[in-house]
C-alpha cells in the first residue's frame, strides 16, 4: 500500500544576507557563516541587496556601511520601513555592519549606529569570531520565537 504523504526537504534553517562590494570579504563571510542550517545569500551593492529584502525574509543581515548604490546604515532603515507595511509583523533581522579600518575604533560613530538598532559589528577583513557572532544573534533569535528569554 501506498503513502498520501510525502517527505517535503528540509532546508536551512536561518537566511544571513552579506552585502558588499568586495568579492573576497563575500567569500569570507560566506565560508564563515555558512553552515548545515545557514543559507547566506549575497550582494554586492545596496540596490541588490534591496531586491533580495523585497522577495525573502533574513534573520541577520551583514551590511558594508559604505556599500555602493545605498549604504548599509540606509539599507537597514529601507527594510525596517518596508517591513513596518506588512501585513502580518516581522521580526526585523538583526543588522552586523562591516566597518573599515579607519572608523572600526570611533566610538561615536559606532554608539550612534547602536542606537539606530544595529547589533553589532565586523571588520572590513573578517576573522574567524564573526560565525560566533552570527550564531549568537540567531540563538536569541529562537529563543525569542521559543517565548524564552534570550541569554545575557
Amino acid at each position: 500500500m501506498t503513502s498520501n504523504v510525502i517527505q517535503l526537504p528540509t532546508g536551512p534553517r536561518w537566511r544571513v544576507l552579506i552585502a558588499h562590494q568586495r568579492d573576497d570579504v563575500r567569500h569570507v563571510l560566506r565560508t564563515l557563516i555558512e553552515a548545515e542550517n545557514v543559507a547566506v545569500v549575497e550582494a554586492a551593492d545596496g540596490d541588490v541587496a534591496l531586491a533580495k529584502l523585497e522577495s525573502l525574509q533574513f534573520d541577520v543581515l551583514v551590511l558594508e556601511l559604505d556599500l555602493p548604490q545605498k549604504d548599509g546604515l540606509t539599507l537597514m532603515q529601507l527594510h525596517r520601513v518596508l517591513l513596518a507595511y506588512e501585513r502580518t509583523p516581522v521580526e526585523p533581522p538583526a543588522v552586523l555592519l562591516t566597518l573599515a579600518a579607519e572608523v572600526r575604533n570611533n566610538v561615536a560613530l559606532t554608539d550612534h549606529l547602536r542606537a539606530l538598532g544595529v547589533a553589532g559589528f565586523v571588520d572590513d577583513e573578517p576573522r574567524a569570531d564573526v560565525a560566533a557572532r552570527v550564531d549568537d544573534l540567531l540563538q536569541s533569535r529562537a529563543a525569542r520565537r521559543a517565548g524564552k528569554p534570550a541569554a545575557a
